[in-house]
């Protein structure tokens, strides 16, 4: 009786050890020819104003048709992201002059490219039974917008996180049982 026992101890044990990879992960990412976000950032810095054709900004990755996750702009389109009521003309940078300037000459590409990993950490029961969540994401982000008027680049500017680092937590006290008061009212409707 004593060795069925100690038998049943170990097995339950390491079921709950076990337990945390049982928690659900995800991964999310926006398809890009880039490896991470430095490797956007590089090329990114190979496009240069005045001197970057359409087909070598293409070659760079940053090709809305065969690459995906890329807005394509109009004139209007860039004079709504860049122009803003109280700043005068003449304070934006001198390409973006010449593309309000060409009109319809003018194009732009919004580019955002992004990899995150969330993943479920924490107590496996405490999370099936709704009393506590724990998520940690890990990733990164990359936007570029680039301005070109005759099919030559005249303006660029990105942003982006390179090192996304979040935890986050959801406590409720009452379990399984919280919500339900709303889950109860969604079902009489």
């Amino acid at each position: 009786m004593k060795g069925i026992m100690w038998s049943i101890a170990v097995i339950t044990a390491s079921l709950l050890c076990g337990c945390g990879s049982l928690l659900p992960s995800e991964q999310a990412e926006a398809q890009s020819p880039f490896n991470d976000y430095l490797d956007a950032e590089i090329r990114y810095s190979q496009a240069q104003p005045g001197k970057t054709s359409r087909s070598e900004l293409f070659a760079l990755g940053f090709d809305p048709l065969t690459q995906g996750n890329g807005k394509m702009l109009s004139f209007i389109d860039i004079r709504l992201m860049f122009v803003q009521a109280n700043i005068p003309i003449s304070y934006l940078p001198d390409g973006l002059v010449q593309c309000l300037e060409a009109k319809d000459r003018c194009i732009g590409y919004a580019f955002e490219f992004n990899k995150t990993d969330t993943q479920r950490t924490g107590s496996f029961w405490a999370d099936v039974m709704n009393f506590r969540k724990q998520r940690e994401l890990k990733g990164w982000a990359f936007r570029a917008v680039f301005v070109l008027v005759d099919d030559t680049l005249v303006h660029k500017v990105s942003n982006g996180e390179p090192n996304i680092r979040r935890n986050e937590v959801k406590r409720n006290p009452l379990g399984p049982l919280q919500g339900a008061g709303e889950f109860f009212s969604d079902q009489l409707k």
